[in-house]
């Protein structure tokens, strides 16, 4: 009985620990984040005046909005997964948990043709526009590199819960995973409005 007693302690501290890892993580992601996106708002506004004649307004590539729809389908699979865990529906937990996973790497396959095509119209453009598409371009590169880390946690997760590894008890990792996912959500939403209030 004491033996279970300090074992659940223990459990309890590594939980409220990796709670906390988690949330100075995301803390920290979102002020870089943050920082970037009111970087470029500034640039684009205040470098993009001309007296003499008016820059191309930047064209959003058609599959970042595919790609806006994959990424919120991620973040809704995690979400069934946390709550048919914490409900011991395991079958139900795993499939969710292989969508998801597929369906973060369909969207790393569809950002890279959205990332190639901000690259097209970076080179295409010879009025200084380069410029927005240059700096849309290392933006949305840096939340896909995230995106590409959230689906090595993902498959991590999945090969865990294959494993057994998780119940209505010890799912900690299955949440931060799909917190994270939520993140990556509202970063590239808040990131398309950006682009799109400053074309």
């Amino acid at each position: 009985m004491i033996r279970q007693s300090f074992s659940l302690i223990t459990a309890r501290r590594d939980l409220y620990q990796a709670q906390l890892l988690f949330y100075l993580f995301i803390a920290s992601l979102t002020m870089f984040f943050l920082a970037t996106l009111a970087t470029y708002v500034i640039i684009r506004t205040q470098a993009f005046q001309p007296i003499t004649r008016d820059y191309t307004a930047l064209r959003i590539p058609a599959s970042f909005w595919l790609s806006t729809g994959l990424l919120l389908v991620v973040g809704y699979l995690l979400e069934r997964a946390a709550w048919h865990v914490r409900r011991e529906m395991q079958p139900g937990f795993r499939s969710a948990l292989r969508l998801a996973f597929w369906a973060g790497l369909l969207f790393t396959v569809v950002q890279a043709v959205g990332l190639c095509g901000l690259l097209v119209q970076h080179f295409a453009e010879i009025d200084g526009s380069t410029k927005a598409y240059g700096m849309s371009f290392t933006i949305s590169f840096v939340h896909a590199l995230h995106v590409l880390g959230g689906v090595v946690f993902l498959g991590w997760v999945w090969y865990q819960a294959e494993r057994g590894r998780y119940d209505h008890e010890r799912h900690w990792a299955v949440n931060h995973c799909a917190g994270y996912w939520h993140f990556l959500d509202i970063v590239w939403v808040a990131m398309l409005v950006t682009f799109l209030l400053t074309r």
